[in-house]
């Protein structure tokens, strides 16, 4: 049985992820909604409001008694930090908890690339003392946050990289693939839910997969699922190196979806538009399903929504550890 101070956290907690969910409620709204009582509404909202978690919101429309008070949760309460790692280049951005963007930047680092995140850990906590989390993610097979050995960024191979941003700020810390991410920032913009969605980037630093299942990123046993150049494709390991040089890219292309088709039956495939398939995706959608059923054809579509995607799905990740 929990302890009154277990029971009042946990009180305290419904109220807050309603609010999220719900925006601007009142007392009694509250109680309604969440099913306890008007007293430990009050008590709980009152001790938030004196923390500076929630914020007055006005007044609602009479019904013929006092109009209520309203609350609603004070996005800069926390901010959350996110950083990405496309080849030299460090984006980064703070984000309130509306998921509002409040700062943004990018650092070069060619080379030392923990010392740039330090410094940029240091500079971001000394601004906003209200850092709640850090999320990053990087072009790379992350496995329970240590780098993997891949097609760059050498100098971070074997680093836990999540137990390092931790170490340095003393915060809960996510590192995820870069397709893990993107494919869950799809997901969280996707009304209504779809079963299974797969989403498929091709960058910099080659090409990837990313696949949300009822709303849960598939990693893989070893985080490898989405490491599309080692699939049974001549010389397709060396295709991240020439970016795809003299490549059939719709027959390439075509080889991947047919393959996810077969092994998963997604309801929905996302390619992240690049110049390689610019004015392509009819052609590589009809000669990727050409050979199947009808019934098992998902709809297939081109998105000009990379870095959204991305950096909602960053913000949906550090939500989670908030929580």
């Amino acid at each position: 049985m929990a302890d009154a101070g277990e029971l009042k956290n946990i009180n305290t907690s419904v109220i807050r992820h309603t609010l999220k969910a719900k925006g601007t409620m009142s007392k009694n709204a509250l109680a309604r909604e969440t099913g306890l009582s008007f007293p430990t509404i009050s008590r709980a909202v009152d001790s938030l409001l004196s923390a500076g978690e929630l914020l007055e919101k006005g007044v609602g429309t009479s019904t013929g008694g006092r109009c209520a008070q309203l609350y609603a949760i004070n996005p800069l309460y926390r901010v959350i930090m996110s950083l990405y790692l496309e080849a030299e280049e460090l984006h980064w951005f703070v984000s309130d908890l509306s998921g509002k963007n409040v700062e943004q930047g990018n650092e070069f680092c060619a080379a030392e690339i923990l010392k740039t995140i330090d410094t940029l850990i240091w500079r971001i906590q000394a601004r906003y003392p209200q850092l709640g989390a850090i999320t990053m993610g990087l072009a790379a097979n992350v496995c329970g946050g240590i780098i993997q050995k891949s097609f760059g960024y050498s100098e971070l191979w074997g680093v836990n990289l999540s137990t390092y941003l931790n170490n340095i700020s003393g915060l809960p810390c996510a590192v995820e693939g870069d397709m893990q991410i993107v494919s869950t920032g799809f997901w969280a913009r996707c009304s209504p839910p779809k079963k299974a969605v797969v989403c498929i980037y091709l960058g910099k630093m080659g090409i990837g997969g990313g696949v949300v299942i009822d709303g849960h990123a598939w990693h893989g046993t070893s985080a490898f699922a989405g490491e599309l150049h080692y699939l049974p494709i001549e010389h397709n390991l060396e295709y991240a190196k020439t970016h795809f040089k003299d490549v059939d890219i719709v027959d390439y292309y075509a080889r991947i979806l047919g393959s996810y088709i077969a092994i998963l039956n997604p309801d929905r495939m996302i390619l992240y538009s690049n110049d390689l398939i610019a004015g392509k995706i009819d052609e590589i959608r009809k000669e990727s399903v050409k050979n199947f059923p009808p019934h098992t054809v998902p709809q297939i579509e081109i998105s000009y929504e990379f870095e959204e995607d991305y950096k909602r799905g960053l913000f949906v990740f550090g939500n989670r550890l908030l929580d």
